[in-house]
């Protein structure tokens, strides 16, 4: 067994053992006295006068009477003694037995608390006031814009043919030497005449600029392929009283089919720009050629709106 337990256990022995020892002490120091005690004398009833008489006698009778007061000495003594009251005995206390001590208990460890934790007051909780409700505002009324269409850009201008270089003036020929003649005595030979100016030589016409084949020919008439679309007058438009003139660009193809078609001028009216745009969709045109060949054109076709 570990030691902390087997000391604890002596020392309650040791305990009980001097605790038994202390009260079969008490005992026998309680009977002990009990027999020391001298029994108690029985009571003598005595007179309630002694006289003594002094008598004067003749000198043998003074001897007797001198043997009788040594004989009557101890008597008076006793009678004396036995006068006084003789005390009583005091009570012998008995003895108080003292408690046995209680045996000690075993000394458990005492539980260890846990440590309280701090406790946090929690932060006061900041007061929002409440805003203001904001004013409810108007929104004015915006009218919708038409969307404005992007122009398409205008046809790249033909370049300008460059101007004729002048040609240079050619130097003048030197006149050839004469040939000289056989000389013939009767004839003079006569020096040529010089020759005049040459006639310029004709300049060179400039290159044309390549035509791009591609690119669409800009063309202010157009040839439609039956009837010329008219465009559907709106209804909303008819009520409003909304009227104006719309010119829309189309892009045709070599086939003679519209490609694209923008509002080149508004009318001021979405409604209006849209019906026109539609009409002019719908067109067909005869191709446009060139040299017999057909190429992409481009054109403004005017439409009105009139009530």
């Amino acid at each position: 067994m570990p030691r902390s337990h087997v000391e604890p256990m002596s020392r309650s022995v040791l305990i009980k053992v001097a605790g038994v020892a202390v009260a079969v002490g008490l005992h026998l120091a309680v009977l002990g006295a009990v027999l020391s005690s001298p029994p108690p004398k029985p009571e003598i009833d005595l007179p309630e006068t002694v006289e003594v008489r002094f008598v004067e006698i003749a000198d043998d009778v003074v001897d007797a009477a001198v043997n009788e007061e040594t004989d009557l000495e101890p008597v008076q003594d006793i009678a004396v003694a036995e006068a006084e009251p003789e005390p009583e005995p005091e009570p012998v206390p008995e003895p108080v037995l003292e408690p046995k001590p209680p045996e000690p208990e075993p000394l458990e460890p005492e539980p260890l608390e846990p440590e309280s934790e701090p406790v946090l007051e929690p932060e006061p909780e900041p007061i929002i006031e409440p805003l203001p409700e904001p004013e409810p505002l108007t929104k004015p009324i915006v009218e919708p814009e038409p969307e404005a269409i992007a122009p398409e850009a205008p046809p790249e201008p033909k370049p300008e043919p460059k101007p004729e270089p002048k040609p240079k003036p050619k130097p003048k020929p030197k006149p050839k030497p004469a040939v000289k003649a056989p000389v013939k005595p009767v004839e003079p030979v006569v020096a040529a005449a010089p020759v005049g100016k040459a006639a310029a030589p004709a300049v060179p016409k400039a290159p044309s600029a390549p035509v791009d084949p591609d690119r669409p020919r800009m063309i202010g008439k157009v040839d439609y392929l039956g009837k010329r679309p008219n465009p559907v007058y709106p209804r909303v438009s008819e009520r409003r009283g909304e009227q104006g003139r719309v010119v829309v660009r189309v892009l045709i193809s070599a086939q003679g089919s519209v490609l694209k078609a923008s509002v080149r001028t508004s009318s001021g009216h979405e409604r209006l720009d849209m019906a026109a745009v539609k009409a002019a969709s719908s067109a067909r045109f005869k191709p446009y050629t060139e040299n017999g060949i057909a190429y992409q054109a481009m054109a403004d076709i005017p439409f009105d709106f009139v009530l």
